[in-house]
């Protein structure tokens, strides 16, 4: 009868246990082959997921060679695709197999090496000449383990480093320095080595690091560089300083929106008039009839914030596809792509209220300018969007897309960055039943004549393909860019943020969070409005060694340590919420209102509500404070305790707000309906009465002037 029980309770209990074992399927559990995951980065192969099985199971029982063998069995072609790493992570294969190695216990290490040396030391001598890099690259990804592995490293470091490419060369060196204990280089020299890289990258939270150890563990020990022998901590000395205070590396790494740029805000406790005005609205309903005014108020197109670059002395604006440049002393209009008159057209043609006026994006040069846009009286309202450069003295086309073959079948999205001659865009494949789901890509292009210089697929969208009917705008979030120390981050804002290498468009990793799942199959009828508010897609922005990221539809905030591929910590925040601006003490968010959260205890410190809202205009983020263009003027806002300084009424009557630049002299205020530049008053100039108000009409600039 015992027998019996225990059987019946074993048979009761079974089921539990292996739930219990299923515990990796946990719905929570961010993973790249989750089947709702809105963007599924290149897969591996079932193949390759079996073999690191097969490694582990072979592991465990010691049979070393039939376990290296199934990790060695992954084809080439199969290593940068991409498998779950720790913690949401999302990396190559090549990379999942080098930490395995990483991580051999001392007999499984011997083996390896009686495996494998001999290939690696072949490899290593033949990399020389026009193969060097890919085959010491190969060595690095593949053979790290292998007592040539520290040194082909060093050698690779070496290169990247002549190249330029200091964060890879830093990346080197110090695996050598952590992976590699036994190596029979001087860790001093790598050490010193791998700082001055770091210096380079901007990754000074790991110099410290450094600095300390040479202090602590190699003080002594004397290193050759640059033809002179001396201490290696008097070589970081020599070359770097003292050390980078954490204020000065907060200013260099801080992006244009952020508290951290050394630029004073604008102190607006006086009232004066903008010394110009350009009020292009006027132009676009001058002749209109009363009825066609009522219809051109009623679309969502004339509330299109123009977007706006500076450089030098002028400020160009791409307002709908209609690109202008005016001089920033005077206002004066110096060249227009067309006469405004021409949006009078797609404002009665319903097609034209699908378009998302946030994707008229811009970046300027000195000599040129680059617009994305796309013609508002196309018929296909999912035609793609298209980049143009363009001269800035006299606006003349240089090159387009749509001229070259290599962007036939993609749509860019989201506002392309411009660093040195080298130009990033996000962009997607459209949907076709022919040729599968959309994908995700990110292209480098090179800046004066448009030749593409790589283009690499970020995932596979598993979003259904959307109708919009009737007015229905397109509210799909915009990838953002954002470049650092020769690596470029991609926040897809459907579940990935991505990081390449800018120079070889190689995709290092993936981090996946939490997000909606996508809607499929979406029809919509009618001008149906959304459930929930909706806020404009972030840039992620960056605090010492914090990267923050924040998607759109993700109730989650997350700080991420891009270098050291780690999550540093993650919080709960509405969904509304957007990334508006940091500095060293807090995170400021938009959305519904304005918000401030404390880096060190995450909490939320205050939240201030402006008129309009705070979910999609441009905020300026300065040390002395914050300010936003409402419907109802510029409101200055405290950042330590979020209360209201005061309110500059300005010029900008009659908008619906708006964004705000600071350029030399001048606070630049775009809305929907003006640009208005006003003379920043200094705190000095305050103080002695020296602030001329001027006269109490501004000039004003038409744009049919």
């Amino acid at each position: 009868m015992k027998v019996v029980r225990f059987t019946i309770m074993t048979l009761l209990w079974f089921p539990a246990l292996v739930l219990g074992q299923a515990k990796e399927d946990d719905p929570e559990k961010v993973t790249n082959d989750r089947p709702d995951r809105p963007l599924q980065m290149p897969p591996a192969s079932s193949e390759v997921k079996e073999a690191f099985d097969d490694y582990d199971r072979f592991r465990r029982r010691g049979a070393w060679e039939r376990a290296l063998k199934s990790l060695y069995s992954i084809p080439d072609a199969q290593a940068l695709r991409f498998v779950d790493g720790q913690k949401g992570f999302i990396i190559p294969v090549a990379r999942k197999r080098r930490d395995v190695l990483g991580e051999l216990s001392p007999e499984g290490q011997v083996a390896y090496r009686l495996f494998y040396d001999d290939e690696a030391k072949k490899l290593f001598d033949e990399a020389e000449g026009p193969t060097e890099l890919k085959t010491l690259e190969r060595i690095y990804s593949a053979y790290f383990p292998t007592t040539i592995g520290d040194n082909a490293a060093d050698r690779l470091g070496d290169l990247y480093f002549e190249m330029g490419r200091f964060d890879r060369a830093a990346d080197c060196w110090l695996a050598v320095l952590r992976e590699r204990p036994d190596t029979d280089l001087s860790p001093a020299l790598i050490a010193v080595k791998a700082a001055l890289a770091l210096a380079r990258a901007g990754r000074q939270a790991e110099i410290v690091a450094l600095r300390r150890d040479l202090a602590d563990r190699y003080a002594g020990e004397k290193v050759t560089l640059g033809g002179q022998t001396a201490p290696a901590a008097e070589h970081l000395t020599r070359y770097l300083g003292e050390g980078t205070s954490k204020h000065q590396a907060a200013k260099d790494l801080a992006p244009a929106g952020s508290a951290g740029r050394s630029e004073a805000g604008p102190n607006l406790s006086k009232t004066i008039p903008a010394v110009w005005q350009m009020r292009f609205s006027e132009s676009v309903v001058a002749g209109m009839t009363p009825a066609e005014q009522t219809q051109w108020h009623a679309n969502p197109l004339s509330g299109a914030i123009p977007a706006v670059a500076v450089d030098g002395s002028r400020l160009y604006a791409n307002f709908l596809g209609y690109i202008f440049a005016l001089d920033l002393n005077t206002g004066k209009l110096i060249w227009r792509s067309a006469s405004f008159h021409n949006l009078d057209i797609p404002a009665t043609q319903n097609q034209a209220r699908m378009i998302n006026p946030a994707r008229f994006t811009m970046v300027a040069s000195k000599s040129h300018l680059w617009t994305l846009t796309r013609d508002l009286n196309d018929p296909n309202q999912m035609a793609p969007f298209r980049l143009v450069c363009r001269r800035t003295d006299d606006g003349d086309v240089v090159w387009q897309t749509t001229s070259l073959p290599d962007y036939a079948q993609v749509d860019l999205v989201g506002a392309p960055i411009l660093v040195g001659g080298t130009l990033f865009v996000a962009a997607k494949t459209p949907m076709n039943q022919q040729q599968g789901q959309p994908q995700q890509y990110v292209l480098a292009i090179r800046a004066h004549d448009g030749k593409l210089l790589w283009k690499t697929e970020i995932g596979v969208s598993r979003q259904g393909q959307q109708y919009f009917y009737y007015g229905m705008s397109d509210t799909s979030p915009q990838p953002r860019l954002f470049h650092q120390a020769g690596a470029v981050y991609v926040d897809t804002h459907v579940g990935v943020l991505a990081r390449l290498d800018a120079e070889s468009g190689d995709l290092d990793w993936g981090y996946g969070y939490k997000t909606d799942p996508p809607d499929s199959m979406n029809r919509f009828f009618y001008r149906m409005t959304d459930t929930e508010p909706t806020t404009a897609s972030s840039t992620p922005v960056r605090s010492g060694e914090a990267l923050f990221a924040k998607g759109t539809k993700s109730e989650h905030i997350y700080a991420i340590d891009s270098d050291q591929m780690k999550l540093l910590w993650d919080r709960p925040i509405a969904k509304s919420a957007r990334i508006v601006g940091v500095d060293d003490q807090a995170l400021y968010l938009g959305g519904p209102e304005l918000s401030a959260l404390d880096l060190r205890t995450r909490k939320l410190v205050w939240a201030t509500r402006v008129p309009g809202g705070s979910a999609e205009n441009q905020v300026l983020v300065r040390p002395g404070g914050l300010w936003q263009l409402t419907p109802r003027g510029i409101f200055e806002i405290n950042p330590k305790t979020g209360e209201v300084r005061r309110i500059f009424r300005g010029d900008d009557t009659g908008s619906d707000g708006g964004d705000l630049y600071l350029n030399g002299p001048l606070l630049l205020a775009v809305t929907n309906r003006t640009i208005s530049a006003y003379p920043i008053v200094t705190p000095a100039a305050v103080a002695v009465g020296g602030v001329d108000a001027g006269p109490a009409t501004p000039k004003t600039r038409i744009s049919d002037d």
